[in-house]
């Protein structure tokens, strides 16, 4: 796997990561029933996190910009693919069928960043969540290989 492949996906889980910590403290304060002091915690940690997130969003569409070809392919392949194996799973009973629909809505976006229309694609940590930890370990190995 080339380096620049593995920074874009590097990057990508750095948004990833961001956004689900503003939606945690966002659910905290939704179901959690935090007192007053607790909610403004948690109303500034979605702040940090979302504005963390828009500025890892514009740091990605600026690698995406300088990075060749072949590395953004080889990032956006590798996803297909496992998206892919998923899509072939029998979709025996509910879940199974809106696992295999947001594994197709998934494969569509990542069709979009190969045609420059949006440069990061969020894996739904729950219907999605094997492949979510295969992007997490395979990248972090493949970060130690170079």
């Amino acid at each position: 796997m080339l380096k620049e492949t593995i920074e874009l996906e590097r990057l990508r889980q750095q948004i990833e990561n961001a956004e689900f910590a503003a939606g945690d403290s966002s659910d905290y304060i939704d179901y959690g029933k935090p007192n007053a002091s607790q909610l403004k915690a948690a109303q500034e940690t979605i702040a940090k996190k979302m504005s963390e997130a828009a500025e890892l969003k514009k740091e990605l569409h600026a690698l995406i910009e300088q990075t060749p070809g072949q590395a953004v392919e080889e990032w956006v392949n590798w996803h297909k693919t496992i998206l892919q194996e998923i899509l072939k799973e029998p979709a025996t009973n509910t879940n199974a069928q809106t696992r295999t629909f947001t594994a197709r809505n998934t494969l569509t976006e990542w069709d979009k960043v190969l045609t420059r229309e949006q440069d990061y694609v969020g894996i739904n940590w729950y219907y999605l969540k094997d492949y979510k930890a295969k992007a997490k370990k395979e990248f972090k190995n493949g970060w130690w290989k170079f």
